[in-house]
């Protein structure tokens, strides 16, 4: 039992020497523009711009709910 926090330590400590960067085959944020004008965002950039409108979404619509409850009862309290 007396070794096996020096061993823990020392696992620790050589493990982030073992691992090993993944080859940058793909840039992660790339932006192109075609030739017709177009422009085409890489799969990271697009990754990105779908998960913020999903994590924006349900704040969205819980803000509007609440804006047309309140729209509602100021109409019938009118």
């Amino acid at each position: 039992m007396k070794w096996s926090l020096p061993l823990v330590a020392l696992l620790v400590l050589l493990l982030p020497s073992m691992a090993q960067a993944q080859d940058a085959l793909f840039p992660a944020v790339t932006v192109t523009t075609g030739p017709n004008g177009a422009t085409e965002y890489s799969v990271t950039m697009q990754i990105l711009l779908l998960m913020t409108a999903l994590s924006f979404l349900p704040a969205m619509v819980i803000m509007l709910t609440s804006f047309t409850r309140i729209i509602v009862v100021l109409a019938i309290l009118r």
